[in-house]
This record gives C-alpha cells, structure tokens and sequence, in this order.
C-alpha cells in the first residue's frame, strides 16, 4: 500500500481567483488583528499604574510579576502570529508570481475572447450613453434656468 500523496502540478491545480481573493483578504485581516492585539496589550491601561493621578504624590507601584508574564506570554503570541501571518502573505504572494510566470493565469485571453463579457460590454455601453444624454438634458435644463434667474436678479437690481 502506498499512502503517499501525489500532488497534481498541472494547470488544473491552479486555485481560483475568488479562492485567492479570500485568502488575500483573510491573511491581511490577520496581520491587522494580531497588531492591534499587540498595541492592546502595549498600550493597556487597566493595570494599576493607571488607577493613581499623573499628578498625584502617590507613586505607583511596579507591575507584579505575574502582570510582566502575563504581558510579555501575550506579547511573544501576538509577535509569533504577526510573524507567521507575514510568512503566509509570502507564500502567497509567491504562488501568484509562480501562478502569473507559468501561465496559469490566463486573464487577458478570458477577457477579450468570453462572449458574455462582449454583451455586458455592449450593455454597458448603451448605459453610459442612456446616462450621458440624460446628464446633457439635465445640464441644459439647469443652464437656462440659471441664466433665467441672473436675468431677473439683474432688471430687479
């Protein structure tokens, strides 16, 4: 019995482009995150040096031992994450390249040779020239009552 898997290397293994974009979106989603998480825990104020006045006599105490663990096991998670979140954008930024120089992404061709992209395009078109005559007789309305109104505003004066 052979367990090992053998991995398909031809252009049929290349992932989808809406797979990629979720992937895009979920790891720079991570990245933010697990900043932010680091600025929370940097930056926390709930812990008892924040409970005296800045102006106070009282000097506050030192951070327990317990309260420096605790933020530094966070700090090293949230770096350790932030690490790997950018070792996977690597990754992936290296698939799209290996993707775009060994012709798996074949976008140009699909655009200019897909049927149903030239009917939207056509669409599309017949649209904006619905949208263009209808800001031109819009514009022309404006215009005349503009210079209507400069007219009257200038026999009042």
């Amino acid at each position: 019995m052979d367990s090992t898997v053998k991995r398909d290397t031809s252009s049929e293994a290349v992932p989808s482009a809406k797979f990629l974009q979720a992937r895009i979106t979920a790891l720079s989603t991570t990245l933010i995150k697990r900043l932010e998480n680091i600025f929370a825990v940097a930056l926390d104020e709930t812990g008892p040096q924040s409970m005296f006045p800045a102006g106070g006599s009282d000097v506050p105490p030192p951070p327990s031992l317990t309260d420096t663990s605790v933020q530094q096991f966070q700090l090293d998670v949230e770096s350790t994450a932030v690490i790997r979140a950018a070792e996977e954008i690597m990754m992936l930024t290296r698939t799209l390249k290996e993707i775009w120089l060994f012709g798996g992404l074949d976008t140009l061709e699909q655009d200019h040779h897909n049927e149903e992209d030239e009917a939207m395009r056509k669409k599309m078109d017949e649209d904006i020239k619905v949208v263009e005559d209808g800001f031109k007789r819009f514009l022309e309305r404006y215009e005349t009552a503009i210079e209507v109104d400069t007219t009257k505003k200038t026999v009042a004066a």
